[in-house]
């Protein structure tokens, strides 16, 4: 309800601010992100056609008639299909409604709509954010799209394989996948981890064929560096969003630790949730448990005793009981005290065909379900409270981590 009434206040806020065009030729895909401090800063990224003129990113904190303008910056790739734009908008205040336009040029034209956004509080407070992964171009996708924007979140994590554009005309498949997910992601921060499909194939004849990969998603994307790994903070809570895809690396095993153990030293922070693509525990048909993940990196969760890790990967729903050294810790399935061990969290459902499970269900699964999914996380000083949804809004199950 609060989430709700603030929404509410902010598009009163941006109607109210003196009119601007709602044509948007040439400008498309406006979308969010952050690259710095979620409390004094926000990063629009949009693409346009012409590479050659500029484009600026118009906004001013709501209800306040002097407007601020920042120029997008230019990036192009091999295989992209226009030029993508990347402006980060700095001095915010925390805790602030904030509308803004993307302005087009001269030879293009065109201004988006007003859209508002709200920055990061400057200290522990309430808050929700939503989740999924593997997701594509489907009716199912955009029908997860609709679902998710209506909770109002503060953020969104994307837990890898965005758009699925292993083909020939990859770039059309980036395109289509970011026009689906504009209504959620011009509004609410959209943050994403590297999934297997990111790591794009040159041709789809062959398995073993030559990678392009990470390109894409690092040109269409801005995070914190080095945006194929990184971290942010939020409301006393620390996000770690490693690559999963690439594991082994040993460059990034020490970069693990080092947030890891950075998180737990730093008194700000209470809760430490790690967002990934591919999962250390399944009973999915085909892809059970990932050994190799698991040998590679539950000893420094377990270490660090990380809160909760999110994973995609499996187009289904599972959860795990809080689990320590491959062991489930106790059999409690719908609450656990903080520190008690690692909930580890599939939410593969966000548009894709789904996933079949073997039979029998492992001692250390608490909930499964094969349906199309997301979650919405509830975060404060008390508990992480994680409730796992079906695409329609019924609820799959609720659980919480309580800081006891």
């Amino acid at each position: 309800m609060k989430n709700t009434i603030l929404l509410g206040l902010a598009l009163s806020g941006a109607l109210a601010l003196a009119a601007w065009s709602a044509s948007e030729r040439g400008i498309r895909q406006v979308r969010l992100s952050w690259t710095d401090d979620p409390r004094t800063t926000v990063t629009v990224t949009w693409q346009t056609d012409d590479p050659a003129t500029k484009s600026y990113v118009s906004y001013r904190q709501a209800r306040q008639s002097r407007a601020q303008r920042v120029e997008g910056t230019s990036v192009t790739y091999q295989y992209g299909t226009g030029t993508i734009r990347h402006a980060q908008l700095t001095g915010l205040k925390p805790s602030a409604t904030y509308a803004y336009q993307v302005i087009g040029n001269e030879r293009e034209g065109g201004t988006s709509e007003t859209r508002v956004f709200r920055t990061a509080p400057d200290r522990d407070t309430p808050f929700t954010f939503t989740a999924y992964g593997d997701q594509g171009v489907s009716e199912d996708s955009k029908l997860m799209v609709q679902r998710v924007v209506s909770e109002n979140a503060a953020f969104h994590l994307h837990l890898g394989d965005l758009s699925y554009a292993n083909t020939a005309d990859r770039g059309k498949v980036w395109d289509d996948w970011l026009e689906i997910i504009t209504p959620l992601a011009s509004r609410v921060a959209y943050m994403p981890s590297l999934g297997n499909h990111e790591n794009e194939k040159l041709t789809t004849a062959s398995p073993n064929t030559e990678r392009v990969g990470y390109v894409a998603y690092l040109a269409r994307f801005a995070l914190p560096k080095p945006e194929t790994r990184y971290t942010f903070d939020y409301a006393g809570a620390r996000f770690i969003a490693p690559n999963s895809d690439d594991f082994k690396n040993k460059e990034q095993m020490v970069w693990l630790r080092e947030a890891l153990r950075a998180a737990r030293s730093d008194p700000k922070v209470r809760w430490v949730i790690v967002f990934q693509h591919h999962p250390p525990y399944s009973s999915n048909v085909r892809r059970e448990n990932n050994k190799p993940l698991i040998a590679a990196w539950e000893p420094l969760l377990d270490e660090f005793k990380v809160d909760l890790v999110l994973a995609g990967h499996n187009h289904n729903y599972e959860r795990t009981l809080p689990m320590r050294d491959g062991q489930a810790t106790h059999t409690d399935a719908k609450t656990s005290a903080r520190g008690a061990g690692t909930v580890y969290v599939i939410s593969g459902g966000g548009g894709k065909g789904l996933y079949d499970f073997v039979p029998e269900k492992p001692v250390w699964c608490a909930a499964r379900e094969k349906t199309h999914n997301f979650l919405r996380i509830k975060v404060d000083g008390q508990a992480l409270t994680v409730t796992a949804l079906r695409r329609d809004g019924s609820t799959i199950e609720q659980f919480a981590i309580e800081a006891r």
